[in-house]
């Protein structure tokens, strides 16, 4: 069954085009999961860029921003997903080489996250947050758009550019960019 298109608030583009970039690390992983050795490094090496310069702060504004809006069962579930990432993704990063089965979980568990959030926890705070939350909210994501390349908006509004993978550009790619 297709998903209708989601309309985010301005205040939460920021972080839903990241969410984009966590999709394709997604799916890269899962791809290096079926390849060789020297595959592996290579998602390992992506993981850990992706994971310095992008997912771990991701998460702590996530955290800061949006668990106090949403009902507790959904902060609680943020809080766990997030700490469960975490855990599988420094065991990976402390691994070499990484199990493709462990890459696999990763890219799964991350994918999962990504569509909850963006299908049900985003929506939840928009709806819950008052126009000053929202005011406050959209005053740091503007610093993380700045700060962060994968929140920005591409110049095509089609494609981000994905500061962590090495065969990304601030063009398009030859398929579009898409996941």
């Amino acid at each position: 069954m297709p998903h209708k298109q989601l309309k985010r608030h301005d205040a939460l583009q920021p972080l839903s085009r990241e969410h984009f970039n966590g999709l394709v690390l997604a799916r890269r992983l899962r791809e290096a999961a079926g390849g060789d050795a020297e595959a592996g490094r290579r998602a390992l090496r992506e993981l850990d860029a992706a994971w310095r310069n992008e997912l771990e702060g991701h998460f702590e504004d996530e955290e800061r921003l949006l668990a106090g809006l949403v009902p507790a069962d959904m902060e609680r579930r943020l809080h766990d997903e997030h700490a469960a990432i975490r855990t599988l993704a420094m065991r990976l990063l402390r691994s070499s080489p990484a199990a493709s089965e462990e890459l696999t979980r990763f890219a799964s568990m991350l994918q999962k996250h990504i569509r909850w959030e963006e299908r049900e926890l985003f929506p939840a705070a928009e709806d819950a947050a008052t126009e000053e939350q929202l005011a406050f909210i959209a005053e740091h994501t503007q610093r993380v758009e700045r700060d962060r390349p994968g929140a920005r908006k591409h110049k095509s509004g089609v494609a981000p550019f994905r500061p962590w993978d090495p065969g990304s550009s601030d063009e398009l790619s030859d398929a579009g960019g898409r996941p």
